[in-house]
């Protein structure tokens, strides 16, 4: 197998790769990377059959290095973190592999041997660790833990709300306002305009469907066919699409 290992921490690089090797000494190790720059400039030109990934590391995260390579990783990947308690929430129960730091020798075989396992039936047909699909839920589960206990402070005529993500419906331009629709069938006016309120938003569960309309996708129930189309919501309110916003929107919705 071929191996790229990727950490901002020199001394962790030197002791997986020490360790590797005493597992496995047919590994070969393409690469040591030290950031997520480096190891998608890496990627660009080696092809590795396993890649291990630091999660956190500065500048960009081993989550955003999948993210940036669109989504899809032609490769076996074992994350490896030393705590960030989310990060391991998401990566548990899904396609792959992760070690706690400092990794442990036993450890690092088993995994190498699961990974072994995988292999064979990930050849036979597409779905192994690596793949698009396993990706994308990875990514989205680690945006809905994120976003869990998220709040938007929202400023109203009153004084500031603190409001959960997972409360907004919908979010509706009024001028240089917006009414915010509340899964409590309550709405509010916030004294920030569309554009700002999904600036502060900052949530992929969010997207603006037309000028005028932000939308919770987990509240989406139905897409009705147009030149943009309809969204009908979960609280029964009909929503404009865009012409323009259609095949980003149905993209958004098909992995959801």
């Amino acid at each position: 197998m071929k191996a790229i290992l990727v950490d901002d921490e020199k001394s962790a690089l030197t002791l997986l790769r020490h360790k590797l090797l005493r597992c496995d000494p047919t590994i070969e190790i393409l690469a040591e990377c030290g950031s997520v720059d480096v190891a998608l400039a890496t990627l660009e030109i080696m092809q590795p059959d396993i890649l291990f990934l630091d999660v956190e590391m500065p500048g960009a995260t081993g989550f955003e290095l999948l993210h940036q390579l669109g989504g899809s990783a032609p490769f076996q990947v074992i994350f490896t973190t030393a705590h960030s308690e989310y990060a391991i929430e998401a990566l548990r129960g899904g396609a792959f592999d992760y070690l706690l730091k400092p990794v442990q020798e036993e450890e690092l075989a088993r995994a190498l041997d699961r990974l072994r396992q995988r292999q064979q039936p990930a050849e036979a047909k597409p779905g192994g660790t690596g793949s698009s699909e396993s990706v994308a839920a990875l990514l989205k589960s680690l945006q809905a833990l994120k976003d869990k206990d998220k709040k938007l402070a929202v400023p109203t005529a009153e004084g500031v709300l603190f409001l959960p993500l997972s409360d907004i419906i919908r979010a509706e331009a009024a001028g240089s306002y917006a009414t915010i629709f509340l899964n409590n069938k309550q709405k509010l006016v916030a004294s920030k305009n569309l554009t700002e309120l999904e600036e502060m938003l900052d949530s992929e569960d969010f997207f603006k469907v037309h000028k005028s309309h932000l939308v919770n996708l987990n509240y989406v129930a139905k897409y009705i066919r147009g030149e943009g189309g309809i969204l009908v919501l979960t609280d029964g309110s009909e929503v404009d699409v865009a012409r323009r916003k259609k095949e980003e929107l149905l993209a958004k919705l098909a992995i959801r």
